[in-house]
């Protein structure tokens, strides 16, 4: 993690302890949802042949496209104490989150494969014939989050927020899908060669706009467009080195007191 990025959150933190100690909090507590595709190069460690075609890691969707992707989604449970006439508020809680890659032959008819190295010794070369290469990574963590808005009104208001989360790694889980089904006894074997192990934490620093529907000490829903946002770790996929990321979020949130 750099050093300016630490300064970010730190910064976030000091304004976040700073909003708390202020008077006439009121808390609300729900839950929220999220997804979010992420831009990044493609990673060297499996092993494609090459000459699949002028249109490699392209998601053109021509008979030769190689297409990677991926994504994170989430779930979680919230928390958020309003303050100053709901101009700020300070949002917490817990989130799971799953991070997605994949790596696949797009063709029309269904059946497209690409060729996969295994190993190479000497003069003998062991290539696959792979469907689909899947990676799930599961973390679980605390996002910590400010909201500010400027513009209020009775049944709704705007907002802009920014926040930072830190997670830890839980489970992970990599498929290949092979043509032929006869050659999955080889899949450990080909996973260990990569020599890939999961970062065992996942960071970001992420903004967005929203907008919050629904009366002050009732029932809000809140639907925002996650701005493009830095992930603040690597090794969080074998498949796709990511620069950064964007998507959506919906909370909703019942006043508790």
């Amino acid at each position: 993690m750099k050093q300016k990025d630490s300064i970010l959150i730190l910064f976030l933190l000091l304004i976040t302890i700073s909003a708390w100690s202020q008077e006439s909090k009121k808390l609300s507590l729900g839950f929220e949802v999220g997804s979010g595709i992420v831009v990044g190069e493609m990673t060297d460690k499996w092993f494609v042949r090459q000459d699949i075609g002028s249109d490699l890691y392209d998601y053109n969707y021509s008979s030769s496209s190689l297409c990677k992707d991926m994504s994170i989604s989430y779930f979680g449970i919230k928390s958020e104490y309003s303050l100053a006439k709901n101009k700020i508020g300070i949002l917490s809680g817990i989130r799971l989150t799953r991070i997605n890659s994949y790596l696949d032959k797009y063709a029309s008819s269904g059946t497209g494969y690409f060729f996969l190295r295994n190993n190479e010794e000497g003069t003998n070369t062991e290539f696959f014939k792979v469907k689909k290469i899947n990676e799930d990574i599961d973390y679980l963590g605390i996002p910590i989050e400010l909201r500010y808005s400027p513009f209020q009104y009775k049944y709704f208001c705007f907002y802009f927020k920014v926040g930072t989360q830190i997670n830890f790694k839980l489970h992970s889980k990599t498929d290949i899908q092979f043509l032929n089904e006869n050659m999955e006894a080889y899949q450990n074997k080909i996973i260990t060669n990569i020599d890939f192990t999961p970062n065992s934490i996942f960071a970001s620093l992420y903004s967005s706009l929203g907008v919050k529907i629904g009366k002050e000490n009732s029932v809000n829903y809140n639907f925002e467009l996650l701005l493009p946002s830095k992930l603040l770790t690597s090794n969080n996929s074998s498949i796709v080195i990511p620069t950064s990321y964007t998507g959506f979020q919906f909370s909703v949130l019942f006043p508790f007191k």
